[in-house]
């Protein structure tokens, strides 16, 4: 039976609602690798059985009730084995047509679906809890099993203590491959202090890294991992899920149509929390390669999404982008000059202004979604940050592979007069207000 830490329900039950969004049938593990399934549910083998409704229903049910392994395979088995997918199978890869001899259910398969999905749903939930307590915890700490089946590599990191914000938790945040069982857990300095005197050693040096150069078999997708993870695993499951769940908090009374839309965003794509956006940003204003080159700074909410439709305009996404290109641009030093452009310390702080603007417009003549937003000493002038709605461009992940993505792009920010956004033959007020009638 698998053995979780107490968690409030909500947050790992939240965290899987938005991958359920999305039911993928795949052939192979790999044909979504790594952070992909943060967003995406899929069971390898699936395709062309139709079971991954069945799937998800009996995942549902066992985060929401709290099922033991037993539970889940008691229920769940029935519906599999009537579908037919059970025992092995010749089944047909869909991308090479052949047929191969494949295990499809059995109690094993069923133990790794319950596991994996339990597993990372849960730390998506405790990565929710560490960034609403980092204040007061600011610290995470790697917990092991200790027992003779926890891996050598895990074992070497059992203890090690980090900040939250750390970037050796991109890779090395459990679960760490098939069937780990390691854990984060927040600490304060008060808990740290009461380590010590128990004579736990807490801060160390992390094992340096070696790798191994992976090729995915499905994708020819070239990656180093490092040894101790299992391929597919060299990411941080809790934050990616914490991020997908960002996306779709506000998202969760809209229409399934809208819902959708508003989430659509790549799976790689990055969300910066609040408190991550200020350093992401002012690295990309400093010149040089930063990664990612573009986040999500923010999404369109239903509301929007709905006056944007009752206008013919129906975005391929919602998630509303912010690439570095586009931060040299807004602070470029003639703009500055001619006093034009926004405060830096006002656009370090952008995801606030998506989300909580004072007035959200559409320009009459190009289509434009225009976001007015208060800067502080201003009374006659206001911030704005243009957005392009369906905007394509090309960007490269953290994995390293460049994907062409569609979304909603912040393309310019500046300061303008508030009786300029007034004129309604050029704007169209579609939330929030500008002080007067438009």
């Amino acid at each position: 039976m698998i053995e979780l830490e107490p968690l409030a329900p909500a947050d790992a039950i939240a965290a899987y609602e938005a991958r359920r969004g999305r039911l993928t049938e795949t052939f192979s593990w790999e044909d979504l690798f790594q952070d992909e399934h943060a967003t995406q549910l899929t069971v390898a083998k699936s395709a062309g059985f139709s079971i991954l409704k069945d799937i998800d229903a009996a995942l549902v049910k066992a985060l929401a009730e709290g099922q033991t392994l037993a539970q889940f395979s008691r229920d769940l088995t029935p519906a599999l084995q009537a579908a037919g997918w059970w025992g092995r199978k010749d089944v047909v890869d869909p991308s090479t047509g052949e047929f191969k001899r494949a295990t499809l259910g059995s109690p094993r398969r069923l133990k790794t679906i319950f596991e994996t999905n339990l597993r990372v749903s849960y730390a998506a939930g405790h990565w929710a809890a560490f960034e609403r307590a980092k204040v007061d915890r600011p610290y995470l700490r790697y917990v092991c099993v200790l027992d003779e089946a926890t891996r050598p590599a895990h074992r070497a990191r059992h203890n090690l203590v980090l900040p939250v914000d750390h970037p050796y938790w991109n890779s090395w945040a459990p679960p760490c491959g098939w069937g780990c069982r390691c854990t984060l857990q927040s600490l304060s300095e008060r808990d740290i202090a009461r380590l010590q005197r128990e004579g736990e050693r807490l801060f160390f040096e992390p094992p340096a890294d070696t790798t191994r150069t992976y090729v995915n078999r499905r994708t020819g997708e070239v990656s180093e991992v490092p040894d101790g993870i299992d391929p597919g695993w060299a990411y941080n499951p809790g934050k990616a899920g914490f991020r997908a769940m960002q996306a779709t908090t506000s998202l969760s009374d809209a229409p399934p149509d809208l819902a959708a839309a508003a989430a659509a965003v790549p799976d790689w794509l990055l969300r910066p929390t609040a408190r991550e956006f200020p350093d992401w940003f002012d690295q990309a204003a400093a010149g040089g390669r930063v990664e990612p080159a573009i986040v999500v700074a923010g999404v369109f909410d239903p509301t929007l999404l709905t006056a944007l439709r009752s206008r013919g305009i129906e975005p391929a996404s919602g998630a509303v982008t912010l690439s570095q290109r586009t931060v040299r641009h807004m602070i470029r030093d003639t703009k500055t000059a001619r006093g034009a452009s926004v405060p830096i310390e006002v656009l370090r702080h952008i995801p606030e202004h998506l989300d909580t603007p004072r007035a959200v417009l559409l320009d009459r003549r190009d289509g434009a979604v225009v976001y007015v937003f208060d800067v502080p000493g201003e009374t006659k002038r206001a911030g704005k940050l243009v957005v392009r709605v369906d905007f394509g461009e090309k960007a490269r992940g953290e994995s390293g592979r460049q994907d062409r993505i569609m979304t909603n792009s912040v393309r310019t920010a500046g300061m303008t007069d508030l009786a300029t956004l007034r004129n309604a033959g050029a704007y169209d007020l579609l939330s929030g207000s500008l002080g007067e009638s438009v």
